[in-house]
């Protein structure tokens, strides 16, 4: 049984610095995991990495630094921010692209076959929707299993060519921005200014968990603003403290005490609901949790014959450690 984790100290205010959050990365040994990947990995994905990319045909292959899919009219330009960005965008409508890491995973919640909780991980983006108006753009940013179609990253992955609609064909864990009002959930009306959580297993059914569908103004902020940086991000950790539920998912029950398995954070301020071993470590149908290695993603996808929107890309980081650390 792993020990206890002391979690850095939560935030009070909003953290609006164009670096990581130390809410998110105050207790992660960032630099020991880098001068060492024997005892973790850890990836910085960065906008200014990217270089600039239109396509006039379908391209899948090398991005960049890293790989992924391009649909044709599928655009890459400078973001024209400080420590560089992009600008990921397309020409037309149920069109974009996707930008992974690699086409290999290597992070993972839960062990396929046991459901027993990997090691602690850290995640955060940042990233701004040039749009928030309804039907224009939506977005995807986490964690996928690398699906590839004759060894390159495929298309409609992990956001398919279906308004608001991800993908079921591999796992994936993270933050969806949709790009209409009211379909985020039959419940919970989260439209383009918002941004949910999002998770499926390979060919299951994708969950939005209840109370995480709203997060920024469950966090008390503003909702998206056009061109207005968010950062996005959680903490995974097997040796989490207890914590008494005010804000239930579906799957846990209000102010009973569970672990606080995955927490999550707008701008260094946390999310109320949390994920726990109801929701985690979860294999029944329609409700279950992703067991693959998963890659970080970027993806973004146009809507409604739009052409001049864009998902503005800063930077992902991530770090998970080992098994034996």
């Amino acid at each position: 049984m792993p020990a206890q984790t002391v979690n850095a100290p939560t935030n009070l205010t909003a953290d609006t610095l164009i670096g990581p959050s130390n809410a998110i990365w105050g207790d992660c040994p960032w630099a020991e995991l880098q001068a060492n990947p024997f005892r973790g990995q850890t990836t910085w994905m960065s906008g200014g990495n990217l270089g600039t990319a239109p396509t006039s045909s379908a391209y899948a292959g090398q991005i960049g630094s890293y790989t992924g899919y391009m649909y044709q009219g599928a655009q890459i330009n400078d973001g024209q921010l400080e420590y560089g960005s992009s600008r990921l965008g397309s020409d037309g409508d149920n069109e974009g692209l996707a930008i992974m890491e690699s086409q290999a995973g290597k992070y993972r919640f839960v062990t396929t076959s046991t459901l027993a909780l990997n090691r602690k991980m850290w995640f955060e983006c940042s990233i701004l929707k040039s749009s928030v108006a309804t039907a224009h753009l939506e977005a995807f940013i986490g964690l996928m299993k690398p699906t590839l179609s004759s060894g390159l990253p495929a298309a409609a992955q992990p956001i398919t060519t279906t308004d608001d609609t991800l993908m079921t064909a591999g796992d994936l864990f993270g933050f969806h921005l949709k790009g209409v009002t009211g379909t985020q959930s039959t419940t919970v009306s989260a439209g383009p200014t918002e941004a949910s959580v999002g998770f499926v297993l390979t060919s299951g059914t994708v969950n939005y968990p209840t109370s995480l569908q709203n997060l920024m103004s469950s966090t008390g902020q503003t909702v998206l603003a056009a061109a207005t940086t968010v950062k996005l991000g959680w903490i995974y950790d097997p040796g989490a403290a207890t914590k008494t539920i005010t804000l239930p998912t579906a799957r846990q029950t209000a102010n009973a005490k569970q672990a606080a398995l995955i927490r999550f954070f707008v701008n260094g301020l946390e999310v109320p609901t949390f994920l726990s071993s109801s929701d985690v470590q979860n294999a029944t149908a329609a409700q279950a949790f992703p067991t693959a290695f998963m890659t970080p993603v970027v993806a973004m996808m146009n809507q409604a014959s739009q052409s001049s929107d864009y998902l503005g890309f800063r930077w992902l980081r991530c770090a998970q450690l080992a098994s034996d650390f």
